[in-house]
C-alpha cells in the first residue's frame, strides 16, 4: 500500500461521507461487522509473507518521513511548514497502514489457535480410543486366562482312589475298555460310582434317624409319665408346710418376695401386689417384678417419726442460724468453718426433704425382641411422692444415633399419658415443703438426681392428689392409697406401656435404615414400575433452639404444634440442584399422632411455606391429607415416600429441561393459584390427579 493506495482510502472515505449524508433513509447496517467479516475474509486471501514485508517497508518509509520532518524543523521558513504538515499526514495514513496489518495478524493468529485446538481434539480422541481398545484387549486377557484357570464342582468331590473303585466298583460302572482308553470316561465312572454310594449312605441315614425318632417317643412317653407324678410331689410339699412354718424355713423365692413386700410403704406395696399379679398371668417375658434395697434399715425405719421432721427440723435450724449469727456479731470474725458448716447443713437438709424409703420397687417390661425398659419406683418419705428412675436394656447395641434416642427411658415415657411429662411435682403441697424446709430451688432442679414424679406412677400405687387441699393439715397427714384406683391404673399401664415400648422399636429400626439412606415404603403405596428420582442424603436429630429458629417452623411454634418434649430431626432430599430440607417433628405418642414435616427447598432461590404456594400444598398433602385407611399404616416412611414423590412433580411440572417428566399426569397446573397434582391414583401405572 503507497501512497497512491492511501489517496484512494481518502477518496472512499469522502465518498461514503457525502453518501451517508445524502441516503439519510437507507437502511441502518452494523459497519462493524461489516468491517470486521471483511478484515477476516481478507487475512485469509492475503499472504503473510506479503504483509510481513510490507510492513517492513512501510516502517522504513514512516522513520524516512520521521527524519524528513526532522531536517524540515530546522528550517523555519513557510514552505518548510507546509511540507512538514503535508508529511505529518502522510506519516499518519502509514500509521493507520500498519494498524491495519496489526489486526489481519491477529486474526491469523486466532485462526492459527482454533486449528491447534481442533487438531489437539482429534488427537485427544484418539488416544483416548486407543486407551479403550487397550483396556478391552486387556479385559479379553483376563477373561481368557479365568476361562483357562476356571476349575469344575466335580474336582472338589473327594472321590476313592482309583484302586479302590476298579475293585469295589461293579462292572457295569467301572467299563474298563472305555475308561481305561480315555480318562474323561473315567472321571465320569468314579463320579458315577461316588453318586451310588452316597444314595446308600443317605438310605442308612434316614433308617437311623427314624430309629431315633422311635427312641425318642419312648422317652418322651417315660417322660410324661414322671410329670405324672408332680401333682402327688405338690400335693406332698403343701402337707409339709405347717413343719415349714414352724421351723420357720424360707425355701420358696417368693416367700423371701413377700417378706421384702412387708416392709415396703402402702403405697409401693399395693403397686407391688397388682403388678406382680399381672406378671403371674403374663409371664415373666412380658413383665417382671422385684423388690431391692436394705430390709434391715427398712426394719429400723419408723416412717411416723420421719414424716413430721421436716418443719420441726426447720424450725431448729432457723433458730441455730440465728444463735451463730449472733455469736458472729459479737467476735468480730469470719470463720471459713463456719462457711462450710452452713453448706453441709444446706445439703444435709436437701438429703433430709428428699428422702427415700430403703427398699424400692423395680418393674421390668419387655417387647418381643427382647428390648426391656427397667423402672425402679421409690417412694419419698417426707414429700409422699412416688420418684421413677429407669433404664433401657437392648438385645443388641442401636447403630444409629438419632435411633438411639427414641429408645432413651424418659424418651419412651414422656407423655405416656397426655401432659404427663413428669417435669414437676403432682402433690401440690411440694412447694410449701421446700420452702419451710428453706431451699430455694425449684423441685425441677433436683429431677436429675431423685427420678421424675410421672402421674401415671402415683395412680399405679393408689396416690391421687387431684382433691388435696393445700394446707397444713394436708401436708401433716398421711396419704392413704387406694387399691381399686392401684388396679385398674396397673393393667392399663402395663398395656400402654408395652404398646408404646412395640413402636419405638419398630421407629428406632426405621431411623436406622432412614440414617443410612434406605427408605422402605409400605406395599401398596406406589407400583413397583414407578421410580422416585430423588434421593434422602441425610437425618439426623436436631435440638429445639435450631428447629425454632428455623423459617419454616414459625408457625407450628406459634401455634404450640410442636413443642421441645418431641422428637426432633432433619431430612435433606436431593435431586440434581434442587435440595430440599424437612424439619419432622415426632410427637410422643408415634405413630398415633402423624409426623408434622416443615419444608424449605432451595432451587431458584429459597422457598418454604410461607412464601411459596407449591411448598404448602406439599405440606398440606403430607401432614394432613391422611384418609382413615392410610392412617392405619402411616409410618414414617410412608410420609417420606409421599413426599419424595411430591417434590418430583413439583419439579417435573416446573417445565424446566433439568427434570424431564417421569410420571403419568393428566393436568400439569390447575386453577388460579396454579395448583400442582400432588394426589397419587394407584390405578394402572399409576396417575396423579389434583384434590
Amino acid at each position: 500500500m503507497g501512497k497512491e493506495e492511501v489517496t484512494a482510502v481518502k477518496k472512499r472515505r469522502k465518498l461514503n461521507t457525502s453518501t451517508s449524508n445524502d441516503g439519510t433513509k437507507s437502511v441502518p447496517v452494523d459497519v462493524y461487522k461489516r468491517v470486521v467479516e471483511f478484515e477476516e475474509a481478507e487475512a485469509h486471501l492475503r499472504p503473510a509473507d506479503k504483509d510481513a514485508a510490507f510492513f517492513n517497508k512501510t516502517c522504513q518509509d514512516i522513520r524516512q518521513l520521521f527524519k524528513e520532518i526532522a531536517e524540515l524543523k530546522t528550517k523555519e521558513t513557510l514552505e518548510a511548514k507546509e511540507k512538514i504538515n503535508a508529511k505529518r499526514v502522510e506519516a499518519s495514513l502509514l500509521l493507520v497502514a500498519l494498524k491495519k496489518l496489526n489486526r489481519l495478524e491477529k486474526v491469523r493468529t486466532r485462526a492459527g489457535r482454533d486449528a491447534l485446538h481442533k487438531e489437539k481434539q482429534r488427537v485427544d480422541s484418539t488416544h483416548l480410543l486407543l486407551q479403550n481398545l487397550l483396556y478391552e484387549a486387556d479385559h479379553l486377557n483376563k477373561e481368557v486366562t479365568k476361562c483357562l484357570q476356571f476349575k469344575s464342582k466335580d474336582e472338589e468331590i473327594d472321590l476313592v482312589p482309583l484302586e479302590e473303585f476298579y475293585k469295589n466298583a461293579p462292572p457295569d460302572i467301572i467299563r474298563s475298555e472305555a475308561t481305561k482308553a480315555d480318562e474323561h470316561q473315567l472321571q465320569l465312572a468314579r463320579l458315577e460310582w461316588e453318586l451310588r454310594q452316597r444314595r446308600e449312605l443317605s438310605e442308612a441315614c434316614n433308617e437311623l434317624i427314624s430309629s431315633k425318632e422311635r427312641v425318642a417317643a419312648a422317652i418322651a412317653a417315660a417322660r410324661s409319665r414322671l410329670d405324672a407324678l408332680a401333682p402327688h410331689l405338690k400335693d406332698v410339699l403343701k402337707s409339709t408346710k405347717p413343719l415349714q412354718e414352724c421351723l420357720a424355713l424360707r425355701l420358696d423365692e417368693k416367700r423371701d418376695e413377700a417378706r421384702a413386700a412387708s416392709l415396703l410403704p402402702a403405697s409401693l406395696f399395693l403397686l407391688f401386689k397388682n403388678a406382680n399379679a399381672y406378671s403371674d398371668i403374663l409371664g415373666s417375658k412380658v413383665i417382671s417384678v422385684g423388690v431391692c434395697g436394705d430390709e434391715d434399715e427398712a426394719r429400723r425405719h419408723d416412717q411416723n417419726n420421719v414424716e413430721n421432721d421436716i418443719i420441726s427440723s426447720n424450725e431448729s435450724d432457723s433458730d441455730q442460724e440465728n444463735n451463730d449469727e449472733d455469736q458472729q456479731t459479737k467476735k468480730k470474725r469470719h470463720h471459713r468453718t463456719k462457711n462450710v458448716s452452713k453448706e453441709d447443713k444446706a445439703e444435709a437438709k436437701i438429703k433430709r426433704v428428699f428422702k427415700k424409703h430403703p427398699l424400692n420397687v423395680q418393674v421390668s417390661v419387655k417387647a418381643e425382641d427382647g428390648t426391656a425398659l427397667n423402672l425402679i419406683l421409690s417412694y419419698l418419705i417426707n414429700l409422699k411422692i412416688i420418684v421413677v428412675k429407669f433404664t433401657v436394656s437392648l438385645p443388641k447395641p442401636v447403630t444409629g444415633v438419632s435411633a438411639a434416642d427414641v429408645l432413651n427411658g424418659h424418651s419412651i415415657l414422656n407423655e405416656l399419658y397426655p401432659g404427663d411429662t413428669g417435669d414437676d411435682s403432682p402433690h401440690p403441697a411440694t412447694s410449701y415443703l421446700l420452702k419451710n424446709a428453706g431451699i430455694s430451688e425449684s423441685f425441677s432442679h433436683f429431677i436429675p438426681e431423685i427420678g421424675r414424679p410421672y402421674v401415671w406412677a402415683q395412680r399405679m400405687c393408689g396416690i391421687d392428689f387431684m382433691t388435696s387441699e393445700l394446707n397444713e393439715q394436708s401436708v401433716r397427714r398421711a396419704v392413704e392409697p387406694c387399691p381399686n384406683l392401684s388396679v385398674a391404673t396397673v393393667e392399663n399401664f402395663i398395656m400402654t406401656l408395652k404398646k408404646r415400648l412395640k413402636c419405638r422399636v419398630k421407629l428406632m429400626h426405621e431411623l436406622q435404615d432412614l440414617e443410612s439412606g434406605k427408605i422402605s415404603p409400605p406395599k401398596g403405596s406406589l407400583p413397583p414400575s414407578m421410580r422416585l428420582a430423588g434421593s434422602l442424603t441425610q437425618w439426623q436429630s436436631v435440638g429445639w433452639p435450631e428447629y425454632s429458629q428455623a423459617p419454616s417452623t414459625a408457625f407450628l411454634v406459634t401455634e404450640g404444634l410442636v413443642s421441645a418434649n418431641d422428637l426432633l430431626y432433619r431430612a435433606i432430599i436431593t435431586r440434581q440442584s434442587a435440595k430440599l430440607v424437612a424439619l419432622v417433628a415426632l410427637r410422643s405418642d408415634y405413630p398415633k399422632s402423624v409426623p408434622i414435616f416443615s419444608l424449605t427447598l432451595h432451587w431458584n432461590g429459597t422457598h418454604h411455606a410461607g412464601i411459596n404456594d407449591d411448598i404448602r400444598d406439599i405440606e398440606r398433602v403430607i401432614n394432613t391429607e391422611i384418609d382413615l385407611e392410610e392412617r392405619k399404616h402411616c409410618t414414617l416412611s410412608t410420609q417420606i415416600t409421599k413426599l419424595l414423590a411430591c417434590l418430583d412433580i413439583l419439579l417435573e411440572t416446573s417445565d424446566s429441561p433439568e427434570f424431564p417428566p417421569d410420571k403419568v399426569i393428566l393436568h400439569p397446573v390447575r386453577g388460579r393459584n396454579r395448583s400442582k397434582p400432588y394426589k397419587f391414583v394407584n390405578q394402572g401405572v399409576g396417575v396423579f390427579v389434583h384434590h
